[in-house]
């Protein structure tokens, strides 16, 4: 939930170069409250905090954890998707034990206020998705410590009403308008992004397309995954276009485009990077995984709409997505490399070059 959204995010800060402000900010804060935690544990500089030995322990304990989380933000790299869940997750949970241990229900519903920060975090990084999830969270909060206020501690609702009115707007409603607007905006970017991306004959990704989709790909990847490249030239469609028009050669690069889109897996990409040049990128588990992705590619039928078959000279390349220098332009040449020896030894077939580290090899298939 929110993967996607989430590597979106960190390309956009990485390309405007914000993404390691916005990290020693976050630990900044984090630090910060921690800090200010440390200042309630004092009962004589402030009265409101936690009373007690178990409510003093449990305090204590999120104060330590925030000053660890913020400082693995300051020392570590950008985190991935899941560690970024689980930092909104802490985030949510330690405000509120926190606020719990507080001594009185105006102090307790001052303490979720900063939830709003967690609201600022999903909704920027994590999309509306999480949002929601933290939006309830947070209302359930705000109601519990207000009940408790009313049923336990003798508070009058009216009074407590200055205090979780406007927690309510702070950290739920301010976030949600929030996530509103980024939401609205980030769909008409994807709007414009997409129409840009795409080929406007085949709905395949264009150039620069696939490698913007492919630079999320990379993000979104585990360790230890493979790329796996493979280039698709169409044998003959020159001739295809003299003999019958380019009528019927757009329809055979259309049908072409149906068929890649129909054997590929979703998480695939599919491009179109050329007249008659396909590409096909997948993150694959291992390199044992690229022989079934290059039998899926070989196994199409291309032919267009009336029937006609067209044999494909295909290259086929990998790299270790872990690689130090990862760079599709470099794997992308390779695969060119490849698909022109198949084209030399009369078409109709597979190549397939190693990474240069292995010691290049060309194998037919």
């Amino acid at each position: 939930m929110g993967g996607r959204e989430f590597a979106i995010a960190t390309a956009v800060l990485r390309a405007t170069g914000f993404l390691g402000r916005i990290r020693i900010l976050i630990g900044v804060l984090c630090i910060s409250l921690g800090l200010l935690s440390a200042i309630e544990q004092f009962h004589m500089v402030q009265p409101l905090g936690p009373h007690g030995i178990p409510a003093r322990a449990i305090h204590l304990g999120i104060l330590v954890s925030a000053l660890i989380i913020g400082i693995l933000w300051l020392v570590r790299p950008w985190p991935n998707h899941r560690w970024a869940i689980a930092f909104a997750v802490w985030g949510d949970v330690a405000l509120a034990v926190s606020g719990a241990t507080l001594a009185v229900p105006e102090a307790r519903l001052s303490a979720t206020v900063y939830m709003c920060l967690i609201g600022a975090f999903t909704a920027v990084l994590l999309g509306y998705r999480v949002l929601f999830l933290h939006c309830g969270f947070a209302m359930a909060t705000i109601a519990a410590f207000t009940w408790i206020g009313v049923t336990h501690d003798g508070a009058d609702l009216a009074e407590l009403s200055l205090f979780f009115l406007p927690a309510l707007a702070t950290v739920v409603v301010m976030p949600a308008v929030a996530a509103m607007i980024i939401e609205g905006t980030r769909r008409g970017l994807s709007a414009t992004a997409y129409a840009a991306n795409r080929d406007p004959l085949t709905g395949l990704l264009n150039r620069r397309g696939l490698f913007t989709e492919a630079g999320l790909m990379f993000a979104r990847s585990p360790r230890g995954a493979v790329l796996g490249v493979v280039l698709i030239d169409l044998d003959g469609f020159k001739k295809l276009n003299d003999d019958h028009g380019h009528g019927r050669g757009d329809a055979t690069l259309q049908a072409v485009a149906e068929q890649l889109t129909k054997t590929i897996r979703t998480r695939d990409l599919a491009a179109r990077v050329g007249g008659d040049e396909f590409v096909l990128v997948a993150a694959l588990l291992d390199a044992h995984e690229l022989d079934s992705f290059v039998r899926r590619a070989q196994s199409l039928m291309l032919c267009d709409q009336a029937g006609l078959a067209l044999q494909s000279s295909v290259g086929v390349t990998w790299e270790p997505i872990g690689a130090a220098e990862l760079n599709l332009d470099a794997i992308l040449q390779r695969a060119d490399e490849a698909m022109y020896q198949a084209k030399r030894v009369g078409g109709g077939k597979a190549m397939v070059v190693e990474p240069p580290y292995t010691g290049e090899n060309q194998a037919a298939m």
